[in-house]
């Protein structure tokens, strides 16, 4: 039996990082490392790649909550964009949505609760002044409402 090591790679860039996951990676939770190892708290990224067994989620604006779905498979990410926060406790807050193809040509889309990369994944990431999002009682949401100079 093979061990697979994955290992996220990140290239500074001056203004931007490049991020490469491999393999098995999870996508939300890499992102989650991500910014906490390189001190990260807010910007914006998008990427393309391929993962397997993507769940996603609707926000029912009725019951306040997200209607999810696990789709089975190998999807192409046709497009992930996004952004990572901070909430009024330091937690890392990655909110991203995505659009999936599948072997038939079908498209798949909404917000990415979680996915195993299949192949690779490539984003590049924009750090932002510091954005913080706050629990808004009406859309029981962590909405960003403060940006403030570090």
């Amino acid at each position: 039996m093979t061990l697979l090591v994955c290992i996220m790679r990140v290239f500074n860039c001056g203004c931007s990082y490049v991020i490469v996951l491999d393999k098995w990676e999870k996508v939300t939770d890499s992102l989650r490392n991500f910014a906490r190892e390189h001190g990260i708290s807010s910007g914006f990224f998008f990427g393309i790649g391929a993962v397997k067994d993507p769940k996603i989620g609707y926000y029912d604006v009725f019951t306040k909550e997200y209607v999810e779905k696990t789709l089975s498979g190998e999807f192409e990410v046709i497009s992930l964009v996004g952004n990572i926060t901070l909430d009024e406790d330091g937690n890392v807050i990655v909110h991203a949505h995505i659009s999936l193809g599948d072997n038939q040509y079908r498209v798949y889309g909404g917000h990415l609760i979680q996915a195993l990369v299949s192949v690779t994944l490539e984003l590049l990431f924009i750090p932002t002044i510091a954005l913080k999002r706050v629990f808004d009682e009406k859309t029981q949401l962590k909405l960003i409402r403060f940006a403030c100079v570090e």
